[in-house]
């Protein structure tokens, strides 16, 4: 089946990942927000391979995944779950995340790992699966978030 050349674009705008390892640093994520371009900094710990995903008009991620699991991510994807979504759901809180335009939740797994998420406004940031020994490192790197 030979798909044509605007199925194929479309499907590649859709969903494009690449794969990049990244030393300890400082990194900067672009979006737009109501219609204008905006960027944010922060630091990232060492050892983390970027994943990127792009959708088209309708955002990016950049989610930054550790030998262990552990993850960080910033999101501007909208309309779209993110790693942390069932947590907050079973947290209660799902409905106050999402109906404002800025907020943080936290808390624990099931296997015991941190997880954080940050929205402001359309862009939602944090981590997830990080064990406690990291859980400090991980926070620095959002309250890194400029």
């Amino acid at each position: 089946m030979r798909l044509s050349p605007l199925v194929t674009s479309t499907l590649l705008s859709l969903l494009f990942l690449s794969c990049v390892s990244l030393k300890e640093g400082r990194v900067s994520f672009k979006y737009y927000e109501n219609f204008e371009k905006k960027k944010i900094t922060l630091n990232i710990p060492p050892g983390g391979k970027l994943i990127r995903i792009l959708a088209g008009g309708e955002g990016e991620e950049h989610r930054y995944w550790f030998s262990d699991s552990s993850v960080i991510y910033i999101s501007s994807l909208s309309g779209s779950a993110t790693l942390n979504d069932s947590l907050i759901r079973r947290s209660g809180h799902y409905d106050t995340f999402f109906l404002s335009d800025t907020g943080s939740f936290a808390g624990v797994d099931d296997k015991g790992n941190f997880w954080e998420e940050v929205k402001r406004n359309k862009l939602v940031y944090g981590y997830s699966n990080v064990p406690s020994s990291k859980k400090s490192t991980f926070e620095k790197a959002l309250i890194s978030v400029k």
